[in-house]
Formats: C-alpha cells, structure tokens, sequence
C-alpha cells in the first residue's frame, strides 16, 4: 500500500527522492512514524505482515526495505530469509528495526547479511542518514554492476574496474604502510597515427601497447586496464617508485623492439608513448587524505601531462611520500618481433 508524505521538508538529497523504499511492521502507528520521518520521498510503500512484505517486493522490488524483526507469523528474520532466496529480492538492502538492543541480536542481524540495524524508538536525523547511505550505496553498486568490466578492443580491465581495485588497494597501502603505484601511459600523437595509417591500423597498434602493458602486469595483485581512447594504466601495488620507473622502461623499450611504424610522428619513426606515475606509501598513522585514491590519479595524471609537455617518449614522476622499501621488480620485455606493416 501507498504511504503518502509531504514533499521534501528534510532536505533530502533531490536525486533520491524517487527510490522505492518498503516499510514493513505489524503496528501501523509504527509505520506512520516512519513514513512521517522519511518524509519527502515519493514512493513509500508499507506492509503489517511478512506474508504481505513478500508480496509487495516481488510485485514492486523495492530499493530499500525497513523491516521489522519482530511480527507474528513470519518474523522479520524469516521475511530477510526469503528475500535472500529470491535472486531478484537478493540484493535489496534490508534494515532492521527491533525494540531489542541486546548485542546477540544485533550480531545475528549482521551475521545475516543485512545492511543495517536502528533501534525503536527511531529518531529522525540518523534514520534519514542511513537511508540516504544505503540507497546511495546501491545505486553506486548497481551503476558499477552495470558498466563493463573488460575492454572490447584490447581484453584489459575497463575504467570502472581500475577505479574500484585502485580505491581497494589504496585503502589497503594506507593499513599496511606498504608502497603503491600508478602508472599512466598515453601513445604519443594517436590522432596523427590514426590519420596516416588508418583505423584499424590505429586498433592493432593499440592492441599491441595493451599486450606490452598486460606483460608487465606480472605479479598476482597487478591490474594492467584501459584508461582512455589511446591510454592505458598500471596499478602495481607493494611497487616503490623506483619499481614503477623500471616498468615504464620496459614499456619503452617493448615499443622499440615492436617498432610500429609512425611516419607522422615529430618523436621517432615508430610508435612511442609518454608515461605518468604517482607512488604513494600510507602507513597506520597517516591520514586517509594521503592514500586517497583520487590524489593518487591526480598525481599521475599531472606527471603524464609534464611528460607529453617536455618530451614525448618520456616518463615523469609525481611529487611522492617516502615508502618503505619493496621488494625489487624488473620490467618484462618481450623478444624482438616482425613490425606490424
């Protein structure tokens, strides 16, 4: 059923003021006090029974469901089951609000799967908090699930697939105190390449830098991945400075034994490409700020950008915080092979 609110008067974040959220409790007054609290958004809808909750979510899949754990009949434990089972149902998140404030229970909650848990009475601040939170997270893991995780052209992990292992791993270099790097390379004068020799020639050449780049990917946690049209990145975690710069050497010396011709080129007679890296290394003590991964994008970006300013074919490096020391790591260069003609 429809549980109709005023608009807006919280201040609620306009872009989720559509989501579908389901609030499920035997007491009607208790739904009333919550619909009031989430007042603002548009579609609220409630059930007084287990049995009923199912039947709204499998009609309407809601975004967010606010569950009593405690009803007659189906408990909101034995609703959250059902849930789980239903693969369409499955990633919904669930909070749970119970009168209970036992830790046993809060801990059987979670154990569960659930996203949350708010205690009765709810207040309003810190209810329309984790709302927010969590519809924000599920739209962020659906947008993610929706994006392609593998370039088509070249087979390396996509944008969205870098930015997700880059954030998972900066967190991780910040705990561990341990070195992280990003490298950053872009074909120099792709467009002048793909004017001379043509398209498909401009997809072969950037298949063959994408397997030079995927060679250097060699240790388990590496992640060789497409960056842009003619950009390709390395992330290279428990790699100092010192690793990264011996990458992008091998890279440049992978692109001379290849020796793709470019004719168009003011840098060589073959394909080269300008390298950017950033290495940051957070310890326990340091703040979230220094690890954060967007400064450490920006800072091989920056280094990129000073590359193909000063000299093409080249790789700078980032202003860095000083890293413990990593074990050594050589760059792969292939053999010498036939250039693509």
């Amino acid at each position: 059923m429809p549980a109709t609110a005023p608009v807006n008067p919280g201040g609620l974040t306009p872009s989720l003021l559509d989501a579908r959220i389901l609030l499920v409790d035997d007491d009607a007054a208790a739904i009333q006090l919550v619909a009031r609290l989430l007042s603002g958004y548009g579609q609220l809808r409630f059930a007084t029974s287990g049995a009923q909750a199912l039947q709204v979510a499998a009609a309407w899949v809601p975004e967010l469901i606010l569950l009593d754990a405690e009803m007659p009949g189906l408990s909101g434990f034995d609703v959250f089951r059902a849930l789980q089972a239903d693969p369409r149902l499955a990633e919904v998140p669930v909070i749970f609000v119970t009168q209970h404030r036992e830790p046993e229970i809060e801990t059987a909650v979670f154990e569960l799967g659930a996203a949350d848990f708010v205690t009765k009475p709810v207040t309003g601040p810190a209810l329309r908090a984790r709302v927010a939170m969590h519809l924000r997270l599920a739209r962020m893991a659906q947008a993610l699930a929706a994006r392609p995780r593998q370039d088509g052209l070249t087979g390396l992990a996509s944008r969205p697939v870098l930015e997700e292992r880059l954030a998972e791993e900066a967190v991780r270099a910040q705990r561990s105190g341990r070195a992280l790097s990003l490298l950053l390379v872009d074909i120099d004068h792709f467009g002048a390449y793909n004017e001379t020799r043509g398209r498909a020639e401009g997809d072969d050449c950037l298949r063959a830098l994408a397997s030079l780049v995927d060679l250097q990917a060699r240790r388990p946690g590496d992640l060789a991945a497409r960056h842009g049209a003619d950009a390709f990145a390395l992330l290279l975690p428990d790699t100092d400075a010192a690793g990264a710069a011996a990458v992008a050497e091998g890279l440049a010396r992978g692109l001379d034994a290849l020796g793709l011709p470019h004719p168009a080129s003011p840098v060589a007679s073959h394909v080269t490409a300008s390298a950017g890296m950033s290495t940051l290394a957070a310890g326990a003590g340091d703040s979230a700020a220094s690890a954060h991964p967007g400064l450490l994008h920006e800072q091989a970006l920056q280094a990129l950008q000073a590359a193909r300013e000063s000299a093409r074919g080249s790789a700078r490096e980032s202003a860095r915080e000083s890293a413990p020391e990593t074990a050594p790591r050589r760059a792969t260069v292939p053999a010498p092979s036939t250039p693509l003609n």
